[in-house]
């Protein structure tokens, strides 16, 4: 039987069709090749600095082939100072992921699974605590530090970081939490499990990727603040940013070693995001499941 037009396409039109989605694909994948360089390009150029000889690293017009070298790592590593700071923000930062972790988590499913009194304002002045500029907060911090002997000190900074990223948790954690559903902690009393246990064995684990997400969020907010530890801090706590900072002379800037430095601090970074990777990509999905 002979086919009409209309009823199934010819071979051009396939062809046009083919060739359509292969010029898409071209496309996008330029586009995310292009997106790439952009992102990474950065990193390279740092990467390279710090590996360049002293006095080339900013040199103009760059030299884009040369002899790498790691003299401005071994000139860091040799430096106590960067050593002691380096120390002091890991171990900073971990304890406060750590205690953010353990009061922003049940805090979000207390608000999630209970009924709060003006529930809505409470979020409201959770967050209220991220709205305002840090220049604005830290003269009182200063003045309540000096009062309370935590001026300079690794505790005091810790709480710090805590108070920068308790609302953050608080807020993706709850909208974790309120797409979890209810049944399964529901099934887990049936089973004889107590309201904690049921959090515990069944809330948590399913909450996972989320916990994981904000605990890299809140190391990286953390491990790059440089405003608080420059008014908090002056030698025994010292954050790594600060010295890092000090690079920065009022007449020069000792490049080759900042690019070390900077280099140095996002190892940290890359070491916890690829441990906990698996989790991200759900974990950044928080609040897509829809509850029963």
């Amino acid at each position: 039987m002979a086919t009409t037009d209309g009823d199934s396409p010819t071979a051009s039109q396939r062809l046009d069709k083919d060739t359509r989605e292969t010029l898409v694909t071209v496309v996008r994948h330029t586009i995310l090749l292009m997106w790439s360089f952009i992102v990474l390009f950065p990193l390279y150029w740092l990467a390279s600095m710090s590996l360049k000889p002293p006095g080339t690293a900013n040199s103009l017009p760059p030299d884009w082939i040369f002899l790498p070298t790691v003299y401005n790592y071994i000139q860091l590593i040799q430096d106590s100072g960067f050593v002691a700071a380096f120390a002091n923000s890991l171990v900073m930062v971990s304890a406060s992921v750590v205690l953010v972790l353990l009061i922003g988590v049940p805090a979000a499913y207390v608000l999630s699974r209970y009924d709060i009194p003006m529930e809505r304002d409470v979020l409201v002045w959770i967050l209220s605590s991220r709205m305002l500029p840090p220049i604005a907060v830290v003269l009182p911090f200063f003045i309540i530090f000096r009062e309370l002997n935590l001026f300079d000190t690794r505790i005091g900074m810790v709480l710090m970081y805590v108070s920068i990223n308790l609302s953050l948790v608080v807020w993706v954690m709850k909208a974790f939490f309120d797409g979890i559903p209810e049944t399964l902690e529901e099934a887990a009393r049936v089973d004889g499990a107590t309201q904690f246990q049921g959090f515990r064995k069944v809330v948590l684990p399913a909450a996972k990727p989320g916990i994981f997400s904000v605990a890299i969020i809140s190391f990286i907010f953390a491990w790059i603040e440089l405003l608080f530890g420059l008014v908090l801090t002056s030698f025994e706590a010292v954050p790594v940013t600060l010295f890092v900072y000090s690079f920065i002379g009022s007449r020069s800037i000792e490049w080759g070693m900042l690019a070390a430095a900077s280099t140095a601090m996002i190892v940290p970074v890359v070491i916890f995001l690829i441990a906990v990777n698996k989790y991200l990509a759900a974990g950044l999905s928080f609040g897509v499941v829809i509850k029963e």
